[in-house]
């Protein structure tokens, strides 16, 4: 390859999951994760969903999608969250990012896979900040009602708003860490350097706490409007059945009133 390259790189979620145990392992360069070469260009996949395409065109990339990557794809994704970036490769230049163009050193695989699993992960955490923006939208009625002192009327759009909190915080904790180190990093530690300038580039630890600061509050607030509108209908029934006990003493003191 020439001493200078400079291409595109683009990762974009294409499926909730990829079903990498039934890639071909015999096609791939390199795995954890996998790579493997399509016409001039890289591929990358990642089990939750997300695949990486180095240099090559947006053609390129849906006629892979639709004819090779179709029969791994678990709930295919169109439309889904996308990062792109400029990559430019250079022998003994300094890594690190300029003007939105990535420099590395060279092409060697390790330093792809770092890249491609930090350019992943940042479109997983995309795809979850628009869920909770979502959620959000579910739970702003609910904190409006709390803070006029009004509590929600039924407990369907409570419990719909919870389910959709705690499905998001098990798919960010559960389906890829996003804040930890990548396994290749124990066996090339000489490249943390690269993953934390990119990580840092990405904002992946600032993004990921700001994703769980949300999932805490949308979660506290519909627990609340969930208790509250239980102690609202405890109280109602309590009020029934003191009626019905005085209505009983009204019915008994009536009949003793009668016989006398």
């Amino acid at each position: 390859m020439d001493s200078v390259q400079e291409f595109s790189v683009r990762a974009v979620q294409i499926a909730r999951r990829i079903l990498l145990r039934q890639f071909p392992a015999d096609s791939a360069l390199a795995r954890n994760p996998i790579i493997f070469q399509q016409g001039d260009g890289l591929v990358a996949l990642f089990r939750y969903g997300v695949a990486v395409f180095f240099n090559l065109s947006p053609l390129e990339q849906q006629h892979l999608i639709d004819q090779t990557l179709s029969g791994f794809l678990q709930d295919p994704i169109s439309g889904g969250e996308e990062e792109q970036a400029e990559l430019l490769i250079r022998s003994g230049q300094e890594e690190r990012v300029v003007g939105g163009k990535i420099a590395l050193s060279d092409d060697s695989m390790p330093r792809l896979q770092i890249l491609a699993e930090v350019i992943a992960r940042s479109v997983l955490l995309a795809s979850y900040e628009s869920r909770i923006r979502r959620n959000f939208d579910q739970v702003e009625p609910l904190a409006e009602k709390l803070a006029t002192n009004r509590s929600p009327r039924t407990n369907g759009k409570i419990l719909q708003t919870i389910g959709n909190a705690l499905v998001t915080e098990h798919d960010m904790v559960g389906r890829a860490a996003v804040t930890e180190k990548p396994d290749l990093l124990w066996d090339h530690g000489e490249l943390e350097g690269l993953y934390r300038i990119l990580e840092d580039e990405f904002e992946l630890q600032e993004r990921d706490s700001a994703l769980a600061r949300k999932l805490d509050l949308i979660s506290r607030t519909a627990q609340t409007s969930l208790e509250l509108l239980h102690a609202k209908r405890s109280l109602r029934v309590e009020w029934y059945i003191v009626l019905l006990i005085v209505v009983e003493i009204g019915l008994t003191l009536f009949e003793l009133f009668i016989k006398d």
